[in-house]
């Protein structure tokens, strides 16, 4: 994977975190008004968002120390 890749999935990712927080925001105020019971984060796949990211991390991390 180019490095061009590698910050573009970066990105993808930040932004992807950015929207579903907002729509898990969004939908917990909806729910709480209408006295129903908040949605879980994991409906929103924010932990395998986080997962991914840490995996892309490790694996610059990686490749930047066997440089």
């Amino acid at each position: 994977m180019t490095e061009k890749d590698r910050a573009f999935l970066v990105e993808a990712l930040e932004l992807l975190m950015r929207e579903r927080s907002n729509a898990l925001r969004i939908a917990t105020d909806v729910a709480k008004a209408r006295g129903d019971r908040a949605p879980d984060v994991q409906e929103f796949g924010l932990g395998d968002i986080l997962r991914l990211s840490r995996q892309l991390a490790d694996e610059t991390s990686a490749e930047s120390a066997s440089r």
